[in-house]
């Protein structure tokens, strides 16, 4: 895994000197702390300077060191990630002539570019990447990003000139002029995240997941390669299912096995990570080193769980546990990430990527598993709203009845016809942000960042759910764009690279997802309820007590220690050091959190958005 970074210019050189490219790249230096490389040349008429870190995991030698040149000399590339089918693709090109100079995945990209050109490389490729090439005989730029956005690329493009990193911070050691984008700050505080198309600048955007660019002096034009819709309408026997999904996990793991150094597991000690280890066990000729992480308090520790699996399948397991005084932590976590980001459970994901750094450079995790096979309890919720939504005009009724006689089934079929009488974009909302009406309490001079969230959603509502009648496929379709990329890809990629450590994916595979999106509601929901099939799946591996126990997640007690340990600190970095870039409510702000202080409401999640959003304000946009 590396950083990468650099600009595209026709009207002169971006970087006037060595100087500003290095530092331009120093904010990647933890992405790539192994080796780094320069490229400042003009070509014909166009101006190319790039940076490329280095975290070497194939092809150690320095032939892998970028940027580098394909055999031809006609295109130059930096390159982020990794391709895990690159031995095949290799192979392939080889039969129809092509030498090569390196054992690399980044020589495999330049080859197959200049023999396919990008759309249809970009279709054989299996893997996770973010990378700019430029073409010297057509004097074109390209950029492109993975199929889900596993690996970040932002750019900044004004008239002939193109600017990239995999960190936004870098933007800002150049004179450039900054606005702060409302918009994307107000999703932040609705979503916890910046949205998928923006940043919190106006003038920084990102690369869209499975898209490129072309750049060159016509300008720039956007392209789609890859587009996962969930059609839901599959319907094999539920033992084939079971067998092909078994059997394309086994595969999608074996590819993410590809590298020159060790490849580690974290167990988190739920399902998707379980049956990672399991297959990883089976995988390996020696025994697995996983890695877990927990808390004190008991019940947000999934560490039995964790230590089941590895006696099970006789791993060299480590443990490790989070403690509020890793506060110091906290902080310096939140600044590497560059824009406001508040999923609190980047905590415990950077503590234990540390950990596993000092012993590893590779390690697998379970991300994705219920993205493409239902995991969460609001697929439940969509798919049963799917069932009754033509009722909705009877909710009057219910909401009479669930006055008078309100047992759960009454209650949950008001919920379902509540959801009914409005928008289906709204089902994108998680609630674990301010609501819009808090919003208008805290930013009343600020109407587009109150109704950011709800104008996001329907936006990429409208995008990606057009392709079917089915809610829960539409639903399905939309999350991807919404709370894999925005939030839980963010968060794995920024807390491992900050700790210089690979996170790969085997359930984010292409083969894998394309049949998890073509399989029918009743095979993801019977007879096991969320998650069926791969519950089914891991039967085959993993304790029956550990399949079928409640959802746990990577949750962080927050919310105590901003009662205890963390509340001064709240007070003084939120309250005492107010931020200056627009107006906001503090006297509102002090009353939510005295309520959460007294335990009159939860706010732990808000709270958190607002304690990132004044350490990141304080230290980035002064």
């Amino acid at each position: 895994m590396c950083g990468i970074g650099g600009a595209i210019s026709f009207q002169g050189p971006v970087f006037t000197s060595r100087e500003s490219l290095v530092a331009f790249g120093e904010p990647m230096k933890y992405r790539g702390p192994d080796a780094e490389g320069y490229h400042e040349q003009q070509h014909g008429d166009a101006w190319v300077q790039c940076v490329h870190k280095r975290l070497s995991i194939i092809d150690l030698s320095e032939g892998g060191n970028q940027p580098m040149w394909s055999p031809s000399g006609h295109s130059l590339i930096v390159f982020n990630g990794e391709i895990y089918n690159y031995r095949e693709l290799r192979q392939e090109l080889a039969q129809q002539g092509h030498s090569f100079r390196t054992q690399s995945d980044t020589e495999t990209l330049l080859v197959g570019y200049e023999h396919w050109g990008m759309d249809r490389l970009l279709d054989k490729v299996n893997g996770m990447f973010a990378l700019a090439l430029f073409d010297q005989r057509t004097q074109t730029t390209y950029l492109a990003r993975d199929p889900f956005g596993k690996k970040p690329l932002y750019y900044y493009q004004a008239g002939g000139k193109l600017i990239f990193s995999s960190d936004i911070r870098s933007f800002q050691t150049l004179n450039l002029s900054l606005q702060l984008d409302t918009h994307s700050l107000g999703y932040f505080f609705s979503e916890l995240s910046s949205p998928r198309l923006g940043s919190i600048w106006q003038e920084i955007k990102k690369v869209p997941e499975g898209h490129f660019f072309t750049f060159s002096k016509q300008g720039i034009t956007q392209h789609r390669y890859w587009d996962l819709r969930f059609t839901g309408q599959a319907n094999p026997s539920r033992e084939e299912a079971i067998d092909t999904t078994d059997q394309l996990f086994t595969e999608a793991v074996k590819r993410r096995l590809v590298a020159d150094v060790n490849v580690a597991a974290q167990l988190s000690g739920g399902i998707d990570s379980s049956l990672l280890v399991a297959k990883m066990a089976s995988l390996s000729e020696g025994p697995v080193s996983t890695y877990s992480v927990g808390f004190e308090e008991a019940e947000y520790s999934e560490l039995p769980w964790a230590r089941q699996v590895a006696e099970q399948y006789g791993t060299q397991h480590t443990e490790f546990i989070l403690q509020p005084t890793d506060i110091q932590l906290a902080e310096n976590l939140v600044l590497e990430y560059g824009e406001p980001f508040a999923d609190h459970s980047q905590l415990p994901t950077y503590a234990i990527c540390r950990d596993i750094a000092e012993k590893e450079k590779v390690v697998c995790g379970g991300d994705g598993g219920d993205e493409l096979f239902a995991g969460y309890y609001i697929y439940y919720f969509v798919n049963k709203l799917s069932k009754v939504k033509h009722l909705k005009a009877l909710l009057p009724l219910i909401q009479g009845l669930a006055k008078v006689y309100n047992p759960y089934r009454v209650d949950f079929l008001k919920r379902l016809l509540v959801a009914a009488n409005q928008p289906h974009f709204e089902l994108l909302h998680r609630g674990y942000g301010f609501s819009t009406t808090q919003l208008g309490q805290l930013f009343p001079e600020h109407p587009t960042l109150v109704q950011a969230g709800p104008a996001e959603h329907q936006a990429v509502w409208e995008q990606y759910s057009n392709h079917t009648d089915h809610l829960l496929a539409q639903f399905m379709s939309t999350s991807l764009h919404t709370r894999l990329v925005n939030d839980y890809l963010v968060k794995v990629d920024r807390a491992s690279m900050y700790a210089s450590l690979e996170m790969r994916s085997p359930f984010l595979d292409k083969e894998l997802a394309q049949y998890a999106a073509s399989l029918s509601p009743q095979l993801l929901f019977e007879p096991h309820g969320n998650k069926s099939i791969l519950k089914a799946v891991a039967e085959r591996y993993l304790p029956h007590d550990l399949i079928h126990r409640n959802k746990q997640g990577f949750a962080v007690p927050i919310g105590d220690w901003f009662r205890g340990p963390m509340r001064k600190h709240w007070e003084e970095v939120v309250l005492q050091g107010k931020q200056k870039l627009l107006p906001l409510n503090y006297i509102f702000l002090q009353q939510y959190f005295e309520e959460h202080v007294q335990q009159k409401r939860e706010a732990s999640h808000q709270l958190w958005s607002m304690f990132v959003f004044h350490l990141w304000a304080q230290k980035f946009a002064s």
